[in-house]
């Protein structure tokens, strides 16, 4: 099917292998390269090669002889500019089993999404600048051209320039490290002998070290870091194993290595084959939110071996791999109910996202999604991975745990290193559970295209939450005064986190109409010390209570939060909130006007976006003062400005 996304054409001549040169200019902040590409010609009146491209200035074209090759940049259309600009390229003559060779002399800009470059002092070690790419979905072609979608898999090797002092990793396996005597650096060469999608491609350069997990896995970070990092996922050899165990399928990449990144990093990882990337907020110091990796890792076969066909079935990718991370979580724990607890939270989040979207998107409720060229980014939510695990738990539910799981087994044996479309995975299920009566109970319609929650929601065991829901009604009872006195014991610090997010979750649901008291915030706190957390999850969710209560002394918790990491799960729906609470507003505005630098370019973009848009659904009216009305009114000018100039920069 095709991806509209791409403007590639790769039903014509696809792209199977590239040779990629690479020199980083840290000074001037670009990347100097050569991409070569293997190519086969599909179809027998293809005259022309086209890749996608974004902010990239390309030198030249040749041939595989070195010999020239005419070519056309085609400029951007002015309402789908985020799709960037083709290129075509005057195939040349090809050899007797259609192949040629196609090289592409090109620099980048400093308008490539897909590259952050960090000064510095938005290092940990302040003394060097840092690189690193974050490709999904569609940023790879700001990177290099390439065809730019899910369904064109290929291999690729990489030589890598760099200065002397930095270490360079990508997602690929390291074949050499040398010094490069001319320019005085160091030069790295990679390997990706199994075929990935462009969104997979990705490279870091900084002053980077490494700590030895097991024979297959390592942590890399920067040397102030590392150890914290080594700690945090040092379980990280026993979660790939437990998903070898549970695929029944052995590890294809090779290595599997972690790179801690800087705090700009916009998600909390990235699932580039052979080196994860993750977000420094996970570092809380107990290993207690390393189910990222877990999920990660889960991508290993659900994502990066097995793909869905476009964007639009998103689900799955994400929903097979929130289903095997919750099931490599519970096998490690030894609990079957842990599944169950753990997607009580992702329930939530589910319904939480479901109720925002359905006023402002409700087309994005749906499991499989009609983007067709619309932005990927717009419609990136919880519910690919929430709306995803809940069909396949009401699946597994159906047919049976034990059938489901051999299921499973057939299903990424069969797709391996394939794309695949939510048709092709309804077929392949009903052809494997064929004379399964049960099977016939399926609405397949209303799962994959209804709005809103999903048609069925399986039960979830509530016993391992019970402690943390009994904790919560105890708060809202003394809050409304059907109890004399608040809870006087801090039995929280026995529990697990999960156990304490599952409590505010609870907290959150409960208060959904009416916020607590300042004053019940505020002895939950003294008990409690929750706005002192380390742990990323129990401070983001405290923070929105807080705002939600108009509790001011949380203002400069949540501001320190959210400016001193940049990952989109927690900074987005905190500008959201303090921007629509009454004591926030203008803070929420002035706070990124001032920080807006520091987030990676797709972070920026979608804040300034969210606040654009709730600006344009409120009102002032509830400022009282001109002097404010006029300070918020010029700020809200600006951000809406600076939304529009990160989109069409981002789209141009």
């Amino acid at each position: 099917m095709p991806d509209l996304t791409s403007l590639s054409k790769p039903e014509e001549a696809i792209v199977t292998h590239l040779d990629w040169e690479i020199s980083v200019d840290f000074e001037k902040e670009r990347l100097c390269s050569v991409a070569t590409y293997s190519v086969r010609v599909l179809e027998s009146n293809a005259t022309t090669l086209n890749l996608d491209t974004a902010h990239l200035d390309i030198a030249s074209v040749t041939c595989g002889d070195g010999n020239p090759l005419k070519f056309t940049l085609h400029p951007a259309a002015e309402d789908k500019s985020y799709l960037g600009r083709r290129l075509e390229i005057d195939l040349p003559r090809r050899d007797s089993n259609d192949k040629c060779r196609i090289a592409v002399s090109y620099s980048t800009t400093k308008f490539c999404s897909a590259l952050q470059w960090l000064p510095p002092p938005q290092t940990a070690g302040k003394k060097h600048p840092y690189l690193f790419t974050q490709c999904q979905a569609i940023h790879a072609r700001s990177l290099v051209p390439c065809q730019d979608c899910c369904g064109v898999k290929m291999t690729y090797t990489a030589k890598a320039s760099v200065p002397s002092w930095a270490t360079c990793v990508m997602s690929a396996l390291l074949k050499k490290e040398e010094e490069d005597k001319a320019s005085g650096g160091k030069t790295y060469t990679w390997d990706q002998p199994v075929p990935i999608c462009s969104y997979l491609l990705a490279l870091a350069v900084g002053d980077l070290t490494k700590r030895t997990i097991s024979e297959r896995c390592a942590v890399w970070s920067e040397p102030g870091i590392v150890e914290s990092a080594a700690y945090e996922f040092s379980e990280t050899e026993m979660f790939l194993s437990t998903a070898e165990a549970i695929t029944g399928m052995d590890y294809a990449w090779g290595r599997y290595d972690l790179l801690c990144l800087p705090p700009s990093f916009p998600y909390g990882g990235m699932e580039n084959p052979c080196l994860t990337f993750v977000t420094p907020t996970l570092l809380a110091g107990d290993k207690s939110l390393a189910d990222v990796v877990a999920h990660e890792i889960a991508h290993s076969w659900t994502g990066n071996l097995v793909t869905n066909a476009t964007w639009d079935h998103f689900w799955l990718n994400e929903g097979w791999t929130t289903w095997l991370q919750r099931k490599i979580m519970a096998r490690m724990k030894n609990n079957p109910k842990f599944l169950d607890f753990d997607a009580i939270e992702g329930r939530k989040d589910m319904a939480d996202t479901v109720e925002e979207f359905l006023v402002s998107a409700p087309e994005n409720t749906s499991m499989v999604l009609n983007n067709g060229d619309g932005d990927p980014d717009d419609s990136y939510s919880t519910l690919a991975y929430e709306k995803g695990f809940t069909f396949l738990l009401y699946l597994e539910r159906l047919v049976g745990t034990r059938e489901f799981e051999k299921f499973f087994q057939a299903y990424v044996a069969r797709f391996a290193s394939k794309t695949l479309t939510s048709t092709d995975f309804k077929d392949f299920f009903l052809q494997h559970f064929a004379g399964n009566s049960k099977v016939g109970e399926i609405d397949w319609d209303a799962w994959f295209y209804s709005q809103g929650m999903p048609p069925v929601l399986p039960p979830l065991d509530q016993s391992m939450a019970k402690a943390s829901t009994d904790l919560a009604d105890a708060w809202c009872a003394f809050d409304r005064g059907t109890a004399s006195s608040p809870p006087a014991t801090n039995e929280t610090s026995a529990w697990a986190s999960g156990q304490i997010t599952c409590f505010l979750d609870a907290l959150q649901s409960l208060t959904a109409e009416k916020a607590l008291k300042v004053s019940t915030l505020r002895a939950m706190n003294a008990l409690y010390r929750l706005a002192e957390s380390r742990n990323s999850e129990i401070l983001f969710r405290y923070c929105q209570l807080a705002i939600a209560s108009e509790d001011e002394s949380i203002i400069h918790v949540a501001v320190r939060f959210i400016t001193s990491q940049g990952r989109m799960k927690y900074i987005r729906p905190l500008y959201k909130s303090l921007y629509r609470s009454k004591m926030g507003k203008n803070i929420a505005l002035s706070t990124f006007l001032k920080h807006k630098d520091i987030y990676h370019p797709i972070a920026s973009k979608m804040i300034a976006i969210d606040l654009k848009d709730a600006m344009e659904g409120s009102t002032t009216s509830n400022l009282s003062m001109p002097t404010n009305h006029i300070l918020m009114t010029g700020a809200a000018i600006a951000v809406a400005g600076i939304a529009v100039a990160l989109v069409r920069k981002s789209r141009k």
